[in-house]
């Protein structure tokens, strides 16, 4: 199941009240832009988006989107149309078969192509680089977290983890301490969400014990704050829920307090901010509608 894409960044720096930026895709295939307050749950202020008789865009929806900060850029990431080609006369052209896997803001850029199914993407930076995950593969024999990076690394494609969920979400953080990254998805024969490291000489695929409640493609939202990641996910009753890594060891669940539950075709969001993560996501019959709920994981 494809779900409405947003992703939200902080600007420490902005007017108080207006420092949470929330992105989304809309219906016109366009980007969505919404300030959040970072310091109380507040409705969204002024909503930025072209209207339903505005020029149709090519960021699909509806699909996953993902932010991260790099050199202090918000990049926004999510997939696009691939360009079609023009028709010479008496041409029966055929629909592609792949998107592109693109920045979005500031700047349109694709960056590589996956199947018309894999729809889920995340991102994460370090002080350098940032990744990009998103999965190539059509079935659960075949479906491969691939990195794409912004910066100085090297791309790559991990095929050693057990095998993915397919449509699974996708969630990624860096660790500055030890400069490592992972990746969070759903694994196909349990469920259950795991945390991998693709680093060379550090790989590690581990299972996350508490995250047996989770529901099949769970959305995914991941942030790292004082040395511990706190990851998001819903669980089979449309709750969100959360799990703490702290060093190597991650938590039980616990409920996460929100104002509604979570559409089936909603994305997570996360960012933190001095009063607590900020979570976004779309209530329970509002996936059309992008009226966005606001959380806050007091930490």
């Amino acid at each position: 199941m494809s779900a409405s894409g947003v992703a939200a960044t902080i600007n420490t720096h902005g007017p108080e009240g207006q420092q949470i930026h929330l992105f989304y895709n809309t219906n016109t295939k366009n980007l969505g832009f919404q300030f959040f307050d970072e310091t109380k749950h507040a409705d969204e202020t002024e909503a930025f988006a072209a209207g339903t008789d505005a020029q149709t865009g090519f960021i699909i929806n509806p699909a996953q989107v993902a932010s991260t900060n790099l050199t202090g850029i918000d990049l926004v990431l999510g997939f696009t149309n691939k360009p079609q080609a023009a028709a010479a006369p008496g041409c029966k052209c055929e629909d592609p078969t792949q998107n592109d896997v693109s920045i979005i803001s500031p700047v349109y850029q694709p960056l590589a192509a996956t199947d018309l199914t894999n729809l889920t993407i995340a991102a994460t930076s370090s002080e350098t680089t940032a990744y990009v995950y998103y999965l190539t593969g059509t079935d659960y024999k075949s479906t491969t977290i691939n990195e794409l990076t912004v910066g100085d690394d090297s791309p790559g494609q991990f095929d050693d983890t057990v095998k993915i969920l397919p449509n699974s979400s996708l969630a990624a953080f860096y660790v500055p301490e030890d400069d490592t990254r992972y990746i969070i998805y759903q694994a196909y024969s349990t469920g259950r969400l795991h945390a991998y490291c693709p680093i060379a000489g550090s790989i590690d695929d581990k299972e996350i014990d508490g995250s047996g409640s989770a529901r099949s493609n769970t959305p995914l939202a991941v942030t790292y704050v004082g040395g511990k990641a706190y990851l998001y996910y819903v669980d089979t009753s449309h709750s969100i829920r959360a799990v703490v890594r702290d060093g190597t060891t991650w938590s039980a669940s616990r409920a996460v307090q929100a104002p509604s539950q979570v559409d089936d075709v909603s994305q997570l969001t996360v960012v933190p901010s001095a009063h607590g993560n900020h979570i976004f996501y779309i209530g329970t019959g509002q996936g059309k509608q992008f009226k966005f709920h606001h959380a806050i994981d007091k930490i």
